[in-house]
């Protein structure tokens, strides 16, 4: 699966043991928060999550 190119790091954090990503969508004030190992799967993640949204 191709990454949006409008996906932005935001913040890279770790809470509870657990790293997570957030990630804006440029030109949106929409926030997507995911937990990941790393920054590619954060990214993975993300579009998968604007897939199921239907935000494609």
């Amino acid at each position: 699966m191709p990454y949006p190119r409008e996906l932005e790091l935001i913040e890279k954090y770790e809470i509870g043991g657990q790293q997570r990503f957030r990630l804006r969508i440029k030109g949106t004030n929409i926030i997507l928060n995911v937990e990941a190992q790393s920054e590619e799967e954060a990214l993975r993640k993300a579009a998968e999550l604007m897939v199921k949204l239907k935000m494609t």
